[in-house]
């Protein structure tokens, strides 16, 4: 079957269409960025329409720079940041205010007011209550916190809100109600960390919206990640494209790695760096500070026919061949436990821009390996606080060990050692939750591809890191969802259209690592203090 999908993902700082073809490869990309802006200590946001523009202009792009016509395009798929949020008029379509970022930390004081109180009438904690609704924890990080500030600090807002004329969602949400032309939608998987959906019940909480004042109606209708989320609006391309698989983004990269089993894990080195594991069709709270997400659901059982389809066959073709199905398809959740880390590649960013290290964030692999070893030099990266296991909004970031001997050489080298030991305390942790033991980590993401912090990293893991030729990754589990959903590809395509590109075994003697974790945890204890 012939096709193409046609891949949207919104990112922190781009916006990027991938057009991938029948074999689940990529064949074009259109990049564009987007601005950050920070008014003030602890405010990140963005232009929502500046987020429409430049995804919309890509779509456009790709689709010509391929040589292709809309008309080639089987479906779409969409990844995004999560966590964002935008509000708008459910009229006129247009932004109330600037997108809050999933970085932004101007809710912190609303987070510790709520984590100090108690359930009405009990001893459990509102944190342990959270937690056991949503997975999450009472952070500035998830969205419930920054759609409160919005009520509150705009004017109006709230009221127009209560009468329905307001609409709330993340960049899922918001870019699909401009596709589309106004549905009001959101995929599961952005659901589940807006701090407001109930992971066991899978819809949004009516306890939680209660007790943060948010009035359910602002929200989006919550769909399944393969699930029906409509056309794309008339005249926006040469067809109406169906929209037909939606991931937050490193669920996408979860599914886009192949960890469809569980027990599988992957981490992206992106703006953050988050690794997830798959742990199956059962929620799984965490004991050790992570968080537990939903990994996707969709349809895992194909419908039961009468005339025998095959086993694959999509369910649009089902409709259109008149066959009669017997058991409708069941669309099952996959669980994920999750550790977020705050800054990875953006401390790269740091360098390069606030500190002038180098011009180019790829060149700070070379400068980094002009010194054999960072010495005692140690940078704690709590530029936005530090997230999984440790949880702290309140700190900032440090360099320590530095003499007069210290160069930038030694500073580049221990930013990049910082991201791996960020990484290494959310394995520690998540190895303590689950009880398969990782055998293996399946990295992507732009800071994947630095040689040197992928074999510090599988150093300080003692299990191997595998980089694929595809490091793209969030973009392609979109569009294996979509190909799978349309019919384009079938579930083996997973596997198949994952190539490895180079496996980083541990070669570090224990007793030098333990050295590098000790420096490193040293420095961790003086910041936290």
């Amino acid at each position: 079957m012939a096709g193409y999908i046609l891949a949207l993902d919104q990112g922190t700082t781009s916006s990027r269409a991938i057009i991938y073809d029948d074999r689940a490869r990529p064949i074009q990309i259109s990049q564009k960025p987007t601005v950050l802006s920070t008014p003030k200590a602890g405010y990140v946001e963005q232009d929502a329409m500046q987020i429409w523009h430049t995804q919309i202009s890509c779509a456009h792009d790709a689709i010509n720079q391929a040589g292709l016509l809309a008309t080639d395009i089987t479906s779409l798929a969409i990844t995004n940041q999560r966590e964002t949020i935008v509000v708008w008029d459910k009229r006129t379509g247009k932004p109330l205010a600037p997108a809050i970022i999933w970085q932004d930390r101007r809710s912190e004081s609303w987070c510790e007011n709520l984590r100090q109180h108690k359930v009405d009438g009990s001893e459990m904690s509102m944190q342990q209550h959270v937690q056991s609704i949503t997975g999450l924890r009472i952070d500035p990080y998830f969205s419930a916190s920054k759609i409160v500030w919005l009520l509150d600090n705009h004017p109006n807002l709230k009221d127009r809100a209560q009468r329905g004329e307001v609409a709330v969602g993340t960049i899922d949400s918001w870019l699909m109600f401009k596709l589309t032309g106004g549905e009001h939608v959101i995929d599961i998987t952005n659901a589940s960390r807006t701090l407001m959906y109930d992971i066991n019940k899978l819809e949004w909480s009516e306890d939680l919206l209660a007790k943060f004042d948010i009035c359910k109606k602002i929200l989006p209708k919550v769909i399944a990640s393969d699930g029906d989320f409509g056309k794309t609006k008339k005249g926006l391309f040469a067809k109406q494209i169906p929209i037909q698989a939606v991931l937050g983004d490193q669920q996408a990269a979860l599914f886009g790695q192949g960890c469809v089993s569980t027990g599988m894990a992957k981490n992206t080195y992106g703006t953050g760096c988050f690794m997830l594991m798959n742990i199956g069709h059962e929620v799984q709270l965490s004991q050790h500070q992570l968080l537990t997400t939903i990994g996707w659901q969709r349809r895992q059982n194909s419908p039961q026919l009468l005339g025998g389809a095959a086993e694959h066959t999509s369910l649009s073709k089902l409709v259109k061949s008149g066959q009669r199905i017997l058991t409708p398809s069941k669309r099952e959740v996959t669980y994920a436990l999750e550790g977020s880390v705050f800054m990875a590649g953006a401390i790269v960013q740091w360098l390069r821009d606030n500190m002038g290290l180098f011009n180019k964030s790829r060149d700070i692999e070379s400068l980094a390996k002009e010194v054999e070893s960072s010495e005692q030099v140690v940078l704690v990266p709590a530029f936005t606080g530090l997230g999984a296991p440790y949880w702290r909004s309140d700190i900032t970031a440090s360099i320590s060990g530095m003499t007069r001997g210290s160069t930038k050489a030694h500073i580049a080298r221990a930013a990049l050692e910082s991201i791996a030991f960020q990484t290494y305390d959310v394995l520690t942790a998540m190895q303590k939750d689950s009880p398969s033991p990782l055998t293996e980590l399946r990295v992507d993401g732009g800071a994947a591809n630095n040689d040197l912090l992928m074999q510090f990293q599988a150093d300080m893991l003692g299990v191997p890191v595998l980089r694929p030729k595809d490091t793209e990754i969030t973009a392609k589990g979109a569009a294996l969802l979509a190909g799978i959903t349309s019919g384009l590809y079938d579930e083996a395509t997973i596997d198949d259209s994952w190539d490895l590109d180079k496996r980083f075994e541990p070669l570090m003697p224990e007793e030098e690592r333990e050295e590098h974790l000790d420096k490193w945890h040293q420095a961790i204890t003086k910041t936290l203090q």
